[in-house]
């Protein structure tokens, strides 16, 4: 399970993924379904079961072992429902290893990253730490925030708050931008990623590192895709057709 703001972020990134994990496991589904969590925040109840029913049967369908979410918000509000057995992609790519051709690719970069861990992972220890492994695999430097892992702060975008109050918003991202060591970031939730490169920063997704070229100092991060809405649906629309035949 992508999530929609991966899955409106990078298509190709997702079918990459997937094809990847198949190799590992060869039965795998996948379910395109919004987990509903904007519903819950915004206190939209009635509609927030409707929606998360949904993804509950799609899941039920599949008759599956485990979920492995990209999204670390489709993982917490499935971890609340305690309803099935679930993962994090990012531990599951640290337990199985790396492509053959991203580990240590980067070992020549002059690039050092930061971290911004999501606000939904801050007690996921392992979690944090499949993803500091997976960057020291590909071979990139890493320097760790003071408030990172459960010290994180919110990107600016945690309950709903981009659309409930934009203004607030904006101020937190740029504040969040401000604390970190590095104004080059590296995060594992495609609406931070997002929300990082509106605060001023320079952001990559994981996804970006695992399977995009080398990034080096002064590159630029690729383009903010989730500010426009056209351009997010239109590529969720094309996650799903790269997705069909999977």
């Amino acid at each position: 399970m992508a999530g929609c703001s991966l899955s409106a972020y990078c298509p190709q990134y997702v079918r990459q993924t997937v094809d990847y994990l198949k190799e590992f496991y060869p039965e795998l589904s996948i379910i395109q379904e919004c987990c509903g969590k904007p519903l819950y925040y915004l206190g939209e109840q009635a509609k927030f079961e409707r929606q998360f029913g949904r993804l509950e049967q799609s899941v039920k369908n599949c008759e599956i072992d485990q979920l492995i979410t990209a999204c670390e918000g489709c993982l917490s509000m499935v971890q609340r429902s305690k309803q099935f057995e679930s993962i994090s992609l990012w531990t599951v790519l640290a337990q199985i290893g790396l492509p053959e051709a991203a580990i240590g690719k980067a070992k020549d970069s002059d690039m050092v990253f930061t971290i911004h861990d999501p606000c939904p992972t801050r007690d996921n220890v392992a979690m944090q730490q499949a993803v500091i492994k997976l960057l020291k695999d590909l071979g990139y430097q890493v320097k760790i925030a003071k408030l990172s892992g459960e010290k994180t702060l919110c990107c600016g975008m945690g309950g709903m708050c981009g659309v409930a109050n934009p203004k607030l918003a904006h101020e937190a991202m740029v504040h969040r931008v401000e604390t970190l060591p590095t104004k080059n970031i590296v995060t594992y939730c495609a609406s931070c990623r997002s929300a990082m490169m509106n605060g001023g920063g320079q952001a990559w997704h994981l996804l970006d590192l695992i399977w995009g070229p080398v990034v080096y100092q002064g590159d630029k991060c690729p383009e903010n895709t989730l500010n426009s809405t056209f351009t997010a649906w239109k590529n969720r629309y094309k996650t799903k057709q790269l997705l069909k035949n999977s």
